[in-house]
C-alpha cells in the first residue's frame, strides 16, 4: 500500500485551475523532488496534500484512507505529514525550545519533560544546539529553517513535505540548510521536496516529478530526468536552469 495516493486531483483558484487532474503514489521511504516552473502548480500540490488547500474534487489517501472529511482527520494528517515552508512560519514570541515543544505537547500530549528531551536530540541533528534559548528574530535564514525541519520532527512524522525550503535563502545559508535535508534523507523518512535546486534534487531524489500547468508531464528516476528525458518541455526546462 502506498503511503499516499492522489487521486484524479483538481483544484483552481477563481477561474484559473491550477491542478488539471494529478495522479501519483508515494510509497514508504521514497524521495521525490517535484520540480517545474513557475505556476506549474508544484506549491498547491503540496498545500492539498496536507490539506491547507482544499482540493475542488479528486481524492488524497493516507494509509489507504481518505483523512479531508472532519478537523480532527486533517490534525492527524498535518502531524504525520507536515510541511516546512520557505517563509518558516516559527513563532518570533517564542525561543527555539518553545517553538519545538509546543506542539508535542498540546497535540501530543507529551509531558514536557520528554518533549525538552525530544528537542534536544533533535536539535543536536541538525546542528542547532547552541541556539536553544535564542528567538527566531535572533537566527539567519539558514538557522530559522534547520528549526523549522526540527519543529517537524518532533511530531514523529511519516513524512515531510518541503515548499521550496531554500528560495528565501543567500547561497551561504542554502549550504547550511541542505545537509540537513541529505542527512535526513538517510533515516528513511518520507520526504516530498519542491525545489529549483537541481543539483540537489538529481543527488537525494529516488524519483523526480516535473509538472507542467497543472499536470504530472513527466516522472522518472534522476538519472533519466536529467540525461535522457522523454517529453520536448522537459528538456527545455533543464535546459533553461543548467
Amino acid at each position: 500500500m502506498s503511503l499516499i495516493k492522489i487521486e484524479n486531483l483538481y483544484k483552481s483558484f477563481g477561474q484559473e485551475q491550477v491542478l488539471k487532474g494529478i495522479n501519483m503514489s508515494i510509497n514508504k521511504g521514497e524521495i521525490i523532488s517535484i520540480i517545474g516552473s513557475s505556476g506549474s502548480g508544484k506549491s498547491t500540490l503540496l498545500r492539498c496534500i496536507n490539506q491547507l488547500e482544499r482540493q475542488d474534487s479528486g481524492s488524497i489517501k493516507y494509509l489507504g484512507i481518505d483523512h479531508s472529511q472532519t478537523k480532527n482527520q486533517i490534525q492527524l494528517l498535518r502531524q504525520k505529514i507536515p510541511m516546512v515552508f520557505q517563509a518558516f512560519h516559527l513563532f518570533d514570541n517564542k525561543n527555539v525550545l518553545n517553538n519545538l515543544i509546543l506542539a508535542p505537547i498540546k497535540v501530543l500530549k507529551m509531558e514536557k519533560e520528554k518533549a525538552i528531551a525530544q528537542a534536544m536530540d533533535i536539535l543536536i541533528k541538525v546542528n542547532m544546539e547552541a541556539f536553544l534559548h535564542k528567538y527566531p528574530k535572533q537566527l539567519s535564514g539558514g538557522q530559522k529553517q534547520r528549526i523549522a525541519i526540527a519543529r517537524a520532527l518532533m511530531m514523529d512524522p511519516d513524512a515531510i513535505l518541503f515548499d521550496e525550503p531554500t528560495s528565501a535563502l543567500d547561497p551561504e545559508m542554502i549550504g547550511e540548510v541542505l545537509p540537513v535535508i541529505k542527512d535526513l534523507a538517510k533515516t528513511n523518512i518520507t520526504m516530498i521536496i519542491v525545489t529549483h535546486e537541481m543539483n540537489f534534487a538529481r543527488e537525494i531524489s529516488d524519483r523526480i516529478i516535473f509538472m507542467h500547468e497543472g499536470v504530472v508531464h513527466e516522472e522518472n528516476t534522476p538519472e533519466e530526468i536529467f540525461t535522457n528525458p522523454q517529453k520536448e518541455r522537459t528538456k527545455e526546462f533543464l535546459n533553461l536552469v543548467k
